[in-house]
């Protein structure tokens, strides 16, 4: 498994998150009303929070990934 593609995808996944966030703020001077708080409250907020927590796993991820093939190909050579 290339673990590059985590990474990949992970700069993907902020690059839509950033995208979602710049919206949201362009839509709220028009759109503030109960309905539309509920909405950010409900759904956008929660949803930020774990797309916020998965790119935070996923750099750890990363991290431990890198640092276990290079273990190996250490112990390889070694």
């Amino acid at each position: 498994m290339k673990h590059g593609g985590l990474t990949d995808g992970a700069g993907q996944l902020k690059m839509a998150a950033d995208k979602l966030e710049e919206a949201w703020e362009a839509a709220r001077p028009a759109w503030n009303d109960v309905v539309s708080r509920a909405m950010e409250e409900e759904k956008l907020a929660p949803l930020l929070d774990q797309l916020r927590a998965t790119l935070d796993a996923a750099s750890r991820m990363s991290v431990t990934l890198t640092t276990a093939v290079r273990e190996c190909e250490d112990e390889r050579r070694g």
